[in-house]
């Protein structure tokens, strides 16, 4: 296989009033693998700062950060980290951006950012970096046979937007890969899509996806006229327009509203923080209920006069859409899971902010959607930040959407961050008695100021709900820091570091193990030695609670239903659970990953082989199924090739 261990780590260093030596961090935080993903200390100086010499600081900051990479995370010096961005505060404070690149190829998803005061000492690094080791440079598969693996028969059912490249990513299920890459357009049931996606240029699996179209929810000034192209200028005016048709108006109109937020607000200059261009398409198809960020413009549909109105007659619609195109270009928050959920959230707190600049008060400024949603009836709206669970979406962190639908969550999760901001702002305890955490209010400037430094110079593109709290409260919260933790311990979004996962248990062939007991989250490894050529099911029977169950060859379970990696998944809504494997083509160790999706009690686990038949072929590089050769690369039987 064609992987590498990724190194995730998320870092925030309290400025201290003495240097210390570098390597003596304090572990505060680790991910559920173990890795580091909170440190608190001091762990060096940067120079240049307050002298304007960008390139002294970049230089220097580099230098911290590859000494803190190979004393505290297991690099070996040889990690290519490119300082790419320089933000500084009002107070003086810097924050570094770095990205990666692995023998001269850029690695996807991998990002660093190192923060230091204005005395230029580092009090804070975060993101993502791979161990600079000899990694391969040589895909075993072309880029045709590798999407053609990867995506199937939807091959056929799309069109590719680029030329396929080849590069380092970090896959779904935390990992990294040789893999190629290629932006890929198609459609599904919300409209049309435009994907990264990354091949593995070994077995061809899809090993990660990069949506590129953000979608609102269910859900330049060109006129479409309800067709998808060949869309009509009507307006490039800098100013507001009156054209008499609302749904053109307002889109161009609320996109200067947008502009005017982060220009008065946040000193930034449209999107890309250079002048960009804000292109809207208005009337796209017919009866269309959506509206979408593409990565280079907003396209609105009218609706359909009853789920909605044309969309783009809300601000927080328009500025929602907008700041995913922010966020594309600072943190780079990839849409999936709870990076994706983050990303979804800020797009609708900045949207949230710029419906209140527009002249929204009390109540409606939480309501997203609100003008254009079920025009027909009143008082109902997308989403409620203010009370996430009034129209469906989780406000929880522990309680949160897990599944694989919607991206892995993103508008359902994006509750979570919407309640936190609210909390922060207005103050208050949770509305739906989750958590009795009082959290007292700083008002809109301060939280916005906060949550948009949080974007521009501390999330990356892999944070999850734990880097968000460590970026605003400890990175940026500044004289609020308590106020924000506050806000976030609300949601349940923890500050304390979970425990280190618990070592796997071996199971006997076709002998029930009980006893079993998992807390809310935790997740055991099973294993079990299986001989060549058998097939592998194992079950879970428990009278409470929901325990998922997943099975994988070679290596630990990924406990996510959105992995590419397990051999099999089991996730009803009960605790008894089945799964099945495909065929060993050599002897191996299972590994059997039971998650508590919510906790239980005493479950019995049993992993039983059988006979799964013999069979060989002498094509390699075919398709393998379950019978073919005794020398398949590894992953889902319907991924393996021959050897």
């Amino acid at each position: 296989m064609s992987k590498f261990n990724l190194i995730a780590v998320s870092l925030i260093l309290l400025a201290l009033p003495t240097l210390a030596a570098a390597g003596v961090g304090n572990v505060a935080g680790r991910g559920p693998d173990g890795t580091p993903r909170v440190i608190k200390g001091n762990l060096g100086h940067v120079d240049g700062v307050g002298q304007l010499d960008r390139a002294m600081l970049r230089a220097s900051a580099r230098s911290v950060l590859n000494e803190l990479l190979v004393s505290d995370f297991a690099g070996n010096g040889n990690e290519e980290m490119l300082a790419t961005d320089v933000a500084t505060d009002e107070d003086g404070t810097v924050h570094v951006r770095f990205t990666q690149q692995l023998n001269g190829l850029p690695v996807a998803g991998a990002r660093m950012m190192l923060h230091a005061d204005a005395d230029g000492r580092v009090f804070g690094a975060n993101g993502e970096f791979v161990r600079g080791d000899k990694w391969p440079l040589t895909p075993a598969l072309d880029a045709d046979t590798a999407f053609g693996l990867a995506l199937g028969k939807k091959l056929n059912q799309g069109r590719r937007v680029s030329e396929p490249t080849l590069t380092y990513v970090l896959g779904a299920d935390g990992k990294g890969y040789l893999a190629w890459q290629l932006e890929f357009a198609h459609r599904n049931e919300e409209g049309p899509q435009r994907d990264l996606i990354f091949a593995d240029a070994e077995t061809g699996q899809l090993v990660a996806r990069h949506p590129q179209i953000y979608y609102a929810r269910n859900l330049e000034t060109r006129d479409c006229n309800r067709k998808s192209r060949n869309c009509r200028l009507v307006s490039n005016s800098p100013n507001e327009i009156d054209t008499g048709d609302l749904a053109i108006d307002s889109a161009h109109n609320y996109a200067i509203a947008t502009y005017n937020y982060y220009s008065n607000n946040h000193g930034r200059d449209s999107i890309d923080d250079a002048g960009m261009t804000l292109i809207s398409r208005v009337h796209y198809k017919r009866n269309y209920n959506n509206a979408f960020w593409d990565g280079a413009q907003m396209t609105y549909g009218d609706g359909d006069g009853v789920t909605f109105a044309p969309l783009s007659q809300d601000a927080d619609v328009v500025a929602h859409e907008l700041t995913h195109g922010v966020t594309e270009r600072t943190s780079g928050l990839i849409y999936q899971n709870e990076s994706g959920a983050l990303n979804e959230a800020w797009s609708d707190i900045f949207g949230a902010l710029v419906d209140r600049q527009e002249g929204a008060t009390g109540a409606d400024i939480w309501l997203l959607g609100e003008d254009i949603y079920t025009p027909n009836q009143s008082g109902d709206a997308l989403r409620d930040m203010a009370y996430p669970s009034r129209f469906g979406d989780y406000d929880y962190y522990p309680t949160r959407y897990t599944g694989t639908a919607d991206n892995g969550g993103v508008h359902s999760n994006s509750g979570i961050a919407n309640l936190a901001f609210q909390l922060l702002v207005d103050g208050g305890v949770h509305p739906a008695g989750a958590t009795s955490v009082v959290v007292p209010g700083i008002g809109f400037e301060a939280a916005a100021d906060i949550f948009y430094a949080a974007n521009v110079s501390c999330l990356t593109p892999s944070s999850n709900f734990a880097a968000a709290r460590y970026c605003t409260a400890d990175a940026h919260g500044g004289i609020h820091s308590a106020a924000v933790h506050a806000a976030w311990d609300a949601v349940g979004v923890t500050n304390s570091p979970p425990p280190p996962p618990a070592p796997a248990i071996d199971l006997e062939d076709d002998v029930a193990l009980g006893g079993q007991n998992g807390d809310l989250g935790a997740v055991q490894q099973y294993t079990l030695d299986v001989a060549a050529g058998r097939t592998v099911t194992c079950t879970t029977s428990c009278n409470n609670g929901d325990a998922d169950l997943y099975l994988r060859f070679g290596s630990e379970a990924d406990p996510n239903p959105s992995s590419s990696n397990n051999e099999c998944e089991s996730v009803s809504s009960t605790s008894n659970e089945s799964c099945t494997t495909g065929v060993t083509s050599e002897a191996d160790t299972l590994f059997a990953a039971v998650h508590a999706y919510s906790a239980y009690s005493d479950l019995a686990i049993t992993c039983t082989s059988a006979d799964g038949g013999g069979g060989s072929c002498d094509l390699a590089g075919a398709p393998c199924s379950d019978n073919c050769c005794n020398g398949c690369t590894g992953g889902k039987p319907s991924r393996r090739v021959c050897r």
